[in-house]
């Protein structure tokens, strides 16, 4: 090789080392900076959101200086148990959007960080054990009689550090019968973070009335005639007659197939007077007794209020029925 392609060779070598330096100057911190902002690997943070003392340690000369670079925020956290990133680029750009100059601070660490959120597992079983205590407490029903069904909810929840409750409420007007939503909120220091709904079935075992033989309209209902059977009430019609003094002595008001569910609906009261019965009126107080004679002008049980006729006045008024034969009117 002659001298002079020897020296030109060397003239562009030491040119492109010159332009590699250049390149390079960018990511090089400058020698005067007064603060070092060294880039963590990884942070976790708690807050809502990220500042710049969560990832990085901040040095300079000014305490002061420091802890206020340090609060400067970079965004909004991740969701609790979730992550997120942060560049070189967003620290440069939050720090001269609060006045900071490049030749003021120097960045090292390479970055990015990756940020977590701190986060309290909830797990489904405090949520359905929550439930479970809930309906247990404020059902209207005996404990022997109640039975909750294994509740199936399997979804646990990732909430924000601190001091987590569970406030449990039931849909309003529920007869607590077979499957109910119930609603969770999910509270954090006394705080709502989150709610779900979670479904129970509960079972309430309870004897109910029975028709042993079919029953003709107004047939009045004897021991014989019913029978009594543990059923779950989330299967009985809400009318249902659960004891047998509610119907023994009434009549049936319709033709009821042997083997159905009695409801209150379908009995009543035997009728003690009937149109046309001749019956005694007596209207009393403290003082005095009035009696005449009157006759019904419709069918009447006990303690119905019918209307009758007085046989001397020939008025109608309205009495109630006291036995067969007495009728009474408030004086």
């Amino acid at each position: 090789m002659n001298p002079y392609t020897r020296k030109k060779r060397i003239v562009w070598l030491s040119l492109g080392w010159l332009v590699g330096v250049a390149l390079l100057l960018p990511t090089l911190a400058p020698c005067d900076a007064t603060v070092r902002i060294h880039l963590s690997k990884q942070a976790k943070v708690d807050a809502e959101t990220i500042t710049l003392g969560n990832v990085a340690d901040i040095l300079g000369p000014d305490p002061q200086q420091t802890d206020a670079m340090g609060g400067i925020e970079l965004g909004r956290s991740p969701l609790p148990g979730q992550s997120a990133w942060v560049h070189p680029g967003q620290v440069a750009s939050a720090l001269k959007q609060h006045g900071w100059a490049q030749d003021q601070y120097a960045i090292t660490g390479s970055g990015p960080v990756k940020v977590v959120r701190s986060y309290a597992a909830i797990s489904p079983e405090r949520i359905r054990s929550a439930v479970v205590e809930f309906i247990e407490r404020h059902a209207p029903w005996d404990a022997d009689q109640m039975k909750i069904r294994p509740i199936l909810y399997k979804q646990s929840h990732q909430l924000p550090p601190g001091d987590v409750a569970l406030q449990v409420t039931a849909p309003k007007h529920t007869d607590w019968l077979g499957a109910v939503p119930f609603k969770v909120n999910l509270l954090v220091d006394g705080h709502l973070v989150q709610r779900t709904s979670v479904p129970a079935y509960i079972e309430v075992w309870q004897d109910v009335v029975l028709t042993a033989k079919p029953l003709g309209r107004n047939q009045p209902i004897t021991s014989g005639d019913i029978q009594t059977q543990k059923m779950n009430l989330a299967r009985v019609p809400a009318k249902a007659v659960v004891r047998s003094d509610q119907a023994i002595g009434k009549r049936a008001n319709r033709s009821i197939a042997v083997n159905s569910i009695l409801r209150t609906d379908q009995i009543e009261d035997p009728l003690m007077v009937r149109k046309g019965d001749i019956v005694q009126v007596l209207a009393e107080s403290q003082a005095l007794r009035i009696a005449t004679q009157a006759v019904a002008k419709e069918n009447g049980a006990l303690g119905d209020n019918i209307q009758v006729m007085n046989l001397q006045s020939k008025k109608n008024i309205f009495a109630q029925v006291v036995d067969a034969q007495t009728v009474k009117v408030d004086f």
